[in-house]
């Protein structure tokens, strides 16, 4: 039986997946913990979630690496992102040019091929190894 090809709206899933885990590593310690950005709660970064500064997610900013940082489930679904606190943090840390750079690009219409796609699913999986790697030598 011939297996079916990928859909976009999969590979879109399996890249966010690896997106969000990859952002979280990134930004754990030695041992895998890190702090919510919004609240500073400090957990393993499997018991984190990558949340967006800007509502809404669409395509443009998904995978964009200045706009997702590491967040408890409090902040990411309770508190609709914890806005009052992520907005200011980030605006301090990234400043007013970027936070208004990345509001213009999430109006922008984007729509990922399959190629897209499953290039930047490998993309995700050599750093996500990458760390791994990284954090296996500490």
């Amino acid at each position: 039986m011939k297996r079916k090809p990928p859909t976009v709206s999969k590979l879109k899933k399996k890249a966010w997946s690896l997106f969000s885990k990859y952002l979280r590593m990134k930004y754990a310690d030695a041992d895998g913990y890190c702090a919510c950005y919004t609240c500073g709660t400090v957990k393993h970064y499997k018991e984190l979630q990558a949340g967006h500064l800007l509502t809404g997610r669409g395509n443009a900013i998904l995978f964009e690496w200045n706009c997702v940082r590491p967040q408890c489930y409090v902040c990411n679904i309770i508190r609709n992102g914890n806005h009052e606190e992520y907005v200011p943090k980030f605006m301090a840390e990234c400043g007013e040019e970027e936070f208004y750079r990345l509001k213009r690009l999430k109006k922008t219409v984007v729509k990922f091929s399959i190629s897209e796609l499953e290039d930047k699913i490998a993309e995700l999986k050599a750093k996500i190894k990458g760390l791994e790697d990284e954090t296996k030598k500490t």
